[in-house]
């Protein structure tokens, strides 16, 4: 017994030895150069990152605290050196990953980015050329083959486990105790209004880690029926919705912004008529939106739900977290509670963002997207044009007697813009800026927006001549990813785009700034709608300051309960909606074999260029023709053979959105 502590011992002491202790200063040594050198990716600067540890020592340090904690569990493995490694270049890959990203938008990566990446998938092609794509499959391959062959090739070591066990355990608690006071004194902070800012004052490792570990809503303290019940009874005070109301088209305008904005540049004609001739005679005003250059869907969150994405999580895309997969309260299912059929249109994939998804959990009761339109124009870069969306619209404000809700989002003005002049392409002169490829991505802007401006005066006169009252909110989702920075702007911020709320019927003007998830508060309450909790919420606060502590705490307070408390603010039952995509209906109504030819071809009604037919639920080649006419060649049918037409996801064919019913061939003499 004696002899076996006195080994033990033995082994603690030979454990505290010079090789360790130098182990320890090489992890330490590694963790402020991999910090350093990614906030040198981040920054895109090498001399910025030196900047940050001159100026923000403290955070610098608190920075490379945190690479430590994850390097000082590699020791306690038998492959020590591989897991030092995985984990050293796991760092310097986000940065560079950054680096990269931020060379297309303004926001810097975030780990419920790493959750997009399905969505990436779709629209890389837009990014980058094919040769990049393959380099970077080449390089991910590559990083993997490496990844394979150390875990094979390094030497396995017995592990210094006290040593290693005491210093992991000191690092994680002067980590703690950091973390506890730098939190007390408001050094640091888990809530960005502006991400860009938080990751230029934090650095990247610190906002990357909190992204990764804040997800949802925290619940409030006191949060309780009660609580809940005090926030509801206040609201007893608001009157009952109107029952005539119109028609209520909202259109959110992909990277729709105000070029005139900018100072110190000077276009060769106005890029947006008619949305300045609207703001002039229509109530209007700033509209602060939740992200910078990028982040459609959040945009779209604040809008549909009400609800503020300050306090949600880090970077987080509740499209593709807790809306992805559960119901949620929104304008939609408000309204129709009201009377409205309820609508939703893209000219884009539907798959992008999860919106085939989370439309049925908004309440949507259709689904009308780029896989279901017809007769579509694209830009240079291949973004549908948003002209098409006009006709849609109208085709769904006449597809049923009822009122309607339509809520669309457009496309056309989507980056990446291109730095070099595309031959035959429309651009729009702009003069003040020195650098090339800015000017050459800003005149190519200018005309997209020009573009989407267009639309918003066709839709204007379309629905003008509407025989229905309906009210239409054109709003921007945020800035275009052009590195606009606030020094360049003369009124707002980079957070801010505008909106506008017209009639096809009289309406006063009033103008008043507005946050995304007011933004439905404010109009219903101007055509007499008091539906839906967070909606009455805000009309009852409508002239509290947003920044209100005692508003933001209620609000707060509300979402948790709907999405991950009791919802006992919910005031009726609410199901994902079984979502009907397009509101045409698609049908075969006849077959045509030709035999010697070894043709089929298909009649119906309002196919696309992304119909797929299907023999015996085998999909075959397609030839779109027209709306009412599909070719298969090298096929046959038989007799009693099923035959359907799918209509499959612009970006994956092996995705089926929805499909016809059955046609059974019956072979003819």
């Amino acid at each position: 017994m004696l002899k076996t502590r006195y080994f033990s011992w033995r082994m603690v002491r030979s454990e505290w030895n010079k090789t360790n202790y130098l182990r320890l200063l090489i992890m330490v040594a590694a963790s402020v150069l991999i910090n350093l050198a990614v906030e040198m990716f981040s920054r895109r600067s090498f001399l910025a990152g030196f900047s940050f540890l001159a100026e923000s020592p403290s955070r610098f340090f608190y920075d490379t605290l945190i690479i430590l904690f994850t390097l000082s569990v590699t020791p306690l493995f038998r492959r020590r050196t591989f897991y030092f490694i995985l984990i050293s270049c796991t760092w310097l890959g986000l940065g560079i990953t950054n680096f990269i990203l931020l060379g297309h938008r303004a926001t810097p990566l975030t780990m419920p980015d790493i959750m997009l990446l399905s969505t990436v998938r779709d629209i890389i092609e837009k990014y980058m050329s094919y040769p990049q794509i393959a380099l970077l499959i080449l390089v991910i391959s590559v990083v993997i083959g490496l990844i394979i062959w150390l875990w094979l090739r390094m030497k396995r070591h017995k592990p210094p486990y006290y040593f290693a066990l005491v210093h992991f355990l000191l690092i994680g608690a002067m980590l703690v105790v950091t973390s506890v006071v730098f939190w007390k004194m408001n050094f640091v902070t888990t809530r960005f209004t502006n991400l860009p800012e938080a990751y230029d004052d934090n650095g990247f490792v610190y906002c990357f880690s909190v992204s990764a570990l804040t997800q949802g809503i925290d619940e409030p303290e006191n949060y309780g029926e009660e609580a809940v019940s005090e926030i509801l009874a206040a609201q007893e005070a608001l009157p009952q919705s109107k029952e005539d109301t119109p028609n209520i088209i909202f259109v959110q305008l992909e990277s729709f912004y105000d070029l005139n904005f900018m100072k110190d540049l000077t276009f060769a004609e106005n890029p947006l008529p008619n949305f300045t001739a609207l703001k002039e005679s229509h109530s209007s005003g700033l509209f602060y939106v939740p992200s910078i250059g990028a982040g459609t869907a959040n945009t779209e969150f604040e809008v549909l739900s009400g609800m503020n994405l300050d306090h949600f999580g880090v970077g987080e895309y509740p499209y593709k977290t807790v809306i992805r997969h559960d119901p949620c309260d929104s304008i939609a299912y408000a309204l129709q509670n009201l009377g409205y059929e309820t609508h939703a249109l893209h000219n884009n994939n539907a798959t992008f963002y999860s919106r085939d998804r989370v439309y049925a959990n908004f309440g949507f009761q259709t689904f009308t997207s780029l896989e279901y339109m017809d007769d579509i124009a694209y830009n240079p870069i291949d973004w549908a044009k948003d002209t098409v969306l006009t006709a849609e619209i109208l085709d769904v404000l006449s597809s049923s007697d009822a009122r309607d809700f339509v809520f669309a989002v457009s496309v056309q003005a989507h980056g990446k813009y291109p730095t070099e002049p595309i031959n035959g392409a429309q651009t729009i002169a702009v003069t003040g800026i020195a650098d090339a490829e800015r000017q050459n991505a800003m005149e190519y802007y200018a005309q997209q927006v020009k573009e989407t401006d267009q639309f918003v005066g066709e839709l204007v006169a379309a629905i003008s001549d509407f025989d229905e009252p309906t009210v239409v909110v054109f709003y921007g989702d945020h800035l275009p990813s052009l590195n606009v920075s606030q020094e360049e702007l003369s009124k707002g911020t980079v957070q801010t785009t505008e909106y506008v709320i017209w009639a096809n019927y009289a309406m006063e003007k009033a103008d008043r700034d507005v946050q995304a998830y007011q933004l439905a508060a404010v109009v219903f309450d101007r055509i007499g709608i008091h539906e839906g909790t967070l909606t009455r919420y805000h009309q009852l606060h409508a002239d509290v300051p947003e920044e209100d502590e005692v508003y933001q705490s209620g609000l707060e307070t509300l979402e948790y309960d709907l999405i991950y408390g009791d919802q006992f603010a919910r005031l009726t039952d609410i199901d994902t909606m079984l979502m009907r995509f397009g509101v045409k209906p698609i049908a075969i109504t006849g077959v045509i074999v030709n035999g010697d030819e070894e043709t089929i071809d298909i009649f119906g009604t309002n196919f696309t260029a992304f119909s797929v037919a299907c023999v015996n639920e085998t999909p075959l080649e397609t030839i779109f023709i027209s709306p009412e006419h599909l070719q298969v060649s090298a096929a046959t049918l038989q007799a009693d053979d099923a035959l359907t037409v799918a209509q499959v996801s612009a970006t994956d064919a092996m995705v089926t959105l929805s499909e016809t019913e059955v046609f059974i061939y019956i072979e003819e003499d």
